[in-house]
């Protein structure tokens, strides 16, 4: 019970309390990820040991069957239990699409053909808990942040008044840009293609839910899901994304995310030598410009992101401070009610409706805000799937909200519970299965109770529902520790033990985790500098955490003999 309560409460009894700043959506040790972490140390036999390997996280942990833990608290925890709800909440907009289609997409109170429509999730900001559109607005903001995180800290440290540039700044700062740049694809395309395969095996051979079988062969539509991917690997067309994957058509947002990865790499190299405000002016200028010229809300959506990391290192009030000479200081009350009407209003603006988009209040009254060419008429051919007026309230929506979540540190708090962290950090993977999960899984449950037991819609969604999602999760925590994972310790070895990125002389690989100082801590951090530690950045989870390091010197012993 004691195991089970901790892993409710968020801690570990054998884990100090302190704090590392390590960011959520990024990659640590992956010396310290393994199978026998899964063990406890006194269990001598491999079959009861493989046995509880099978074991999902979210059951093993609160049993106390592994020694693996969830990334410590920091103040950047709270990103990865919003991009846990994210995914949630795009695989409830999948579900529900097909079968609430007249409902889901429409504002409560908007009327077609005489009816009017009037259901609960109808409601402002409960409909947030459908809006998968202003989710994925969401992560390329969150994106545009954690790319940016870490070399921006570095950035605006050497920066300071008074501190001499450390000798070998810029070099790290390039190699640190070529390493993320080239670990990129390979972190974001290997699970991409495993779940092509899988994906391929499971609608040629299952006999249920979606089942394809144009191809003559098994091998002719495996190569009809590579052809698939490669429509999303394919980093030089900006364009509209089409066809969407038959199969796995929610993987469109990975291609932006790679394009979107490139534009920041360029941006912080670009940025590195300027001021922080010549650098928020530059990032500023460039999310207003990829507007205008191309309607390009994917980038404005990163460059948000960038703009955020920037702020917590060097706040508008410290640029204030230096052109007035005189500091500035406000209330927290200045702060807290600004942040709650963002976080208010991201929500809203983050589920604006699909369908009859002024039909209701509060979206008709905000309707004439809405740019020309964002309006349903315009026909722009922008790199999205639905009208573009999502787009643009979803990525006003998108930064307002994670501008409100960095100055409210209570439900930064709210958001870092265990059950989140996890959701996070299987994050991607849950990302990428949600719709074989719904096409084989909830669907097909849903069609059987309806057809063939005389369920009604809503019972026979709910337990179509449930199914999927607990599939999902599950599905989701083996694909995360034997493909994402593989992923990571794959890119590293590629970059720096193939290509050399990073690699000292010796054998030893530059981007060591050395202790550094944080440059801002949020202000619910009571931690010392040395509790810091600079890690490389990649927006998709990856944290192993360990309740003290012997334990994880134990396991990489045991893992040697």
């Amino acid at each position: 019970m004691d195991s089970i309560r901790r892993w409710v409460n968020g801690s570990n009894s054998s884990q100090p309390h302190h704090y590392e700043e390590a960011l959520p959506l990024t990659e640590n040790d992956p010396k310290s990820i393994g199978d026998d972490d899964w063990a406890t140390p006194s269990r001598e036999n491999s079959i009861v040991r493989w046995l509880i390997f099978l074991l999902p996280f979210c059951v093993a942990k609160p049993l106390g069957l592994t020694e693996r833990q969830l990334p410590k608290t920091t103040s950047t925890t709270y990103l990865n239990g919003i991009r846990g709800l994210a995914c949630w909440i795009v695989f409830n907009e999948h579900m529900t699409m097909d079968k609430y289609r007249a409902i889901v997409f429409k504002p409560y109170g908007a009327e077609k053909n005489g009816e009017k429509f009037e259901h609960f999730i109808q409601l402002p900001f409960v409909r947030a808990l459908i809006a998968g559109k202003g989710m994925v607005c969401v992560f390329f903001v969150l994106s545009g942040f954690v790319l940016s995180y870490s070399s921006l800290r570095k950035i605006n440290e050497q920066g300071k008044p008074n501190k001499p540039e450390k000798a070998g700044a810029r070099d790290d700062l390039l190699t640190r840009i070529s390493s993320m740049t080239l670990r990129r694809a390979i972190r974001l395309f290997g699970p991409l293609l495993a779940l092509a395969f899988l994906t391929g095996l499971v609608t040629y051979y299952v006999p249920w839910g979606v089942i394809d079988h144009k191809a003559p062969n098994i091998f002719a539509h495996l190569y009809k899901q590579w052809l698939d991917a490669v429509t999303v690997m394919d980093p030089y067309h900006w364009g509209r994304l089409r066809p969407i994957p038959r199969h796995f058509g929610q993987a469109w947002t990975l291609g932006v995310e790679y394009r979107l990865s490139l534009v920041m790499f360029l941006m912080i190299a670009t940025t590195a030598t300027l001021s922080t405000v010549g650098r928020k002016i530059v990032i500023i200028f460039v999310a207003a410009w990829s507007v205008y010229c191309g309607r390009r809300w994917d980038v404005a959506c990163a460059m948000g992101g960038m703009l955020l990391a920037e702020l917590r290192f060097a706040p508008l009030a410290d640029d204030i401070n230096r052109i007035f000479k005189r500091p500035l200081r406000l209330s927290k009350l200045w702060t807290t009610v600004p942040a709650v009407v963002c976080v208010t209003l991201g929500l809203l603006f983050c589920s604006w409706p699909e369908a009859s988009p002024s039909g209701a209040e509060p979206y008709s009254s905000l309707w004439e805000l809405t740019p020309e060419t964002w309006r349903p008429d315009a026909n722009h051919g922008a790199p999205e799937p639905v009208g573009g007026w999502v787009w643009w309230w979803g990525t006003i929506g998108a930064f307002m909200f994670l501008w409100g979540l960095e100055q409210l540190p209570s439900l930064q708090n709210i958001l870092s519970v265990s059950f989140l962290k996890y959701l996070g950090e299987i994050s991607y993977a849950y990302y990428l299965l949600q719709e074989m999960g719904r096409t084989h899984v909830g669907d097909p449950i849903y069609n059987a109770l309806q057809e063939k037991h005389g369920w009604s819609q809503n019972s026979a969604f709910v337990a179509g529902y449930i199914v999927g999602n607990i599939f999902n999760i599950i599905a989701a925590d083996y694909f995360w520790r034997v493909i994402d994972e593989s992923c990571v310790r794959l890119a590293r070895h590629v970059v720096v033990e193939w290509l050399g990125v990073g690699k000292k002389p010796g054998g030893r690989s530059a981007m060591e985790y050395a202790p550094v100082p944080t440059a801002a801590p949020a202000a619910n951090d009571e931690h010392s500098a040395l509790d810091n530690f600079a890690i490389e950045e990649d927006d998709i989870a990856l944290k192993e955490g360990f309740a003290d390091s012997s334990n994880s010197e134990r396991i990489r012993r045991r893992r040697l003999s």
